[in-house]
């Protein structure tokens, strides 16, 4: 099963993970709506189930509501890689001192999930684990058992992270649920930037 961007964001958000202030949009007029709302800088992102939004055009930055209703309106027309989007999410813009790529996807040749992290971010994941492999961390899992927060310290400490970084799902113990949110929904992860 996939998800679009704005979908994922409710599944994360159901989970007590803190998000970003979002909306969904499906016109530009709606987009400018919901950035006046934000009251800030924000993102425009096509939501549509493919990659290479970022370089396709399909991901575009606003400083106005005005700015972000125009931005949209290009957006909402843009094919990326076959697919038209199904709206726009307009996402406030955070300040990110480093972004990380946590997800979950279903390895369909061993028949069982995958955690998957990387400490170079999620835009082009699958070039980057191509190009990168050693930046790309691996831990596949059982759903029968329950999934601890060991099995994912461990994937993502392979990647030579430790300390604070590595002790943020502790900090965050009751929130850090994902391969179990996913497991019980049968759901797979949406990615997580920190």
């Amino acid at each position: 099963m996939r998800f679009f961007e704005y979908e994922s964001r409710a599944i994360v958000a159901k989970a007590g993970i803190p998000v970003t202030q979002h909306g969904f949009a499906t016109s530009a007029a709606q987009a400018g709506e919901i950035a006046q709302e934000i009251g800030g800088p924000v993102v425009i992102k096509s939501q549509v189930l493919t990659g290479g939004r970022m370089k396709a055009g399909g991901v575009q930055f606003a400083d106005t509501p005005d700015e972000a209703a125009s931005h949209a309106g290009r957006v909402l027309a843009l094919e990326i890689g076959g697919h038209m989007p199904r709206g726009v999410l307009v996402d406030s813009r955070a300040a990110v001192e480093h972004e990380y790529y946590a997800g979950v996807v279903w390895d369909g040749l061993r028949k069982r999930p995958v955690m998957l992290f990387s400490d170079m971010g999620g835009i082009d994941i699958e070039e980057v684990a191509q190009e990168h492999p050693g930046h790309v961390a691996r831990g596949h899992f059982s759903t029968r058992t329950e999934f601890s927060e060991w099995q994912a310290k461990q994937v993502i400490s392979s990647l030579g992270i430790s300390g604070s970084l590595l002790h943020w799902p502790s900090a965050r113990r009751d929130n850090f649920q994902s391969p179990e949110m996913i497991c019980s929904r049968d759901r797979l992860a949406p990615r997580i930037c920190q």
